[in-house]
């Protein structure tokens, strides 16, 4: 099984590109919060994993770790 990082955009949930996928990946397996360089959020972003957010730009996006068969 491989892990898929989604984050919540309004109602939808939406995975993150690849760059992201592996830096939120290896914060997870240290459990350690910490700025990420990504596409999806240009300029970079916070992941916080006690919130289980990304921030950027002042706003949280609920994100989540699901399992991809």
């Amino acid at each position: 099984m491989v892990a898929q990082w989604i984050y919540a955009n309004g109602s939808v949930w939406v995975s993150l590109d690849v760059m992201a996928q592996q830096q939120i990946e290896l914060l997870w397996t240290n459990f350690n919060s910490n700025w990420i360089v990504c596409r999806t959020f240009p300029g970079g972003a916070y992941v916080d994993f006690n919130a289980m957010e990304i921030k950027c730009n002042d706003y949280g996006y609920a994100i989540a770790r699901r399992n991809v068969h």
